[in-house]
């Protein structure tokens, strides 16, 4: 039996096709090892970014609503002008770390699915030298976030028979990234506030300096 000999046309192709099979396979190599390396530092470096940003969102509307309720967080009690004791609103403390980590959680959520984050073409290249051109391309994030607050209540002196009594809040998030491409990492933030200063006329006695709730 004779075998068919195959036309120049089919061995043609058939090369060609191998070539560029073979080229796929090294761009795809080249893409999940130099490329998406260097995509997933943007990608987190951006989910930072944004974690932070919505964070300041949150803290900011909520003293903007609650100016005058933060006036009201210190309250100095006085014994023959001496000051006797000094004490924190716990329930204000215990509305406004809910308050304020239900809506960082929400502004988290919203950017995350809005804003997304930008990548400029040239990043897709994997080279160093082409990583700041082209036209910025636009993805959407998808992300689990927990929130959580910390109020700390500190005194320093502030002069001569004066102490000043901070409040600061400190938002902690975690975020968990999905996508895009596949990233699966926890982007950690942490945030610290200042959400009422007092001077205090006269001694506190035996402050210790810091106090968190």
């Amino acid at each position: 039996m004779c075998r068919k000999k195959r036309s120049p046309f089919r061995r043609k192709l058939r090369k060609y096709a191998i070539i560029l099979l073979s080229l796929l396979i090294l761009l795809t190599v080249y893409f999940e090892i130099a490329v998406k390396t260097q995509l997933r530092d943007i990608i987190i470096r951006d989910m930072r970014t944004l974690s932070e940003r919505a964070v300041t969102m949150a803290v900011d509307d909520y003293l903007a609503e609650n100016s005058e309720n933060n006036r009201k967080t210190c309250d100095i009690t006085y014994d023959n002008g001496s000051v006797a004791a000094v004490t924190t609103d716990s329930a204000y403390i215990n509305a406004a770390k809910t308050a304020v980590t239900e809506r960082a959680q929400s502004y988290i959520d919203e950017l995350s699915r809005t804003q997304g984050i930008s990548v400029r073409l040239g990043n897709f290249t994997g080279l160093v030298f082409l990583s700041n051109f082209g036209p910025d391309i636009t993805f959407a994030v998808d992300s689990s976030s927990t929130v959580s607050c910390e109020f700390r209540s500190s005194f320093e002196s502030g002069g001569v028979n004066q102490t000043v009594h901070h409040i600061t809040i400190t938002v902690y998030v975690d975020l968990l990234i999905y996508s895009p491409f596949r990233v699966d990492e926890t982007v950690s933030t942490e945030s610290t506030f200042e959400i009422a200063q007092t001077v205090i006329v006269g001694a506190v006695p035996s402050y210790s300096g810091l106090v968190s709730y």
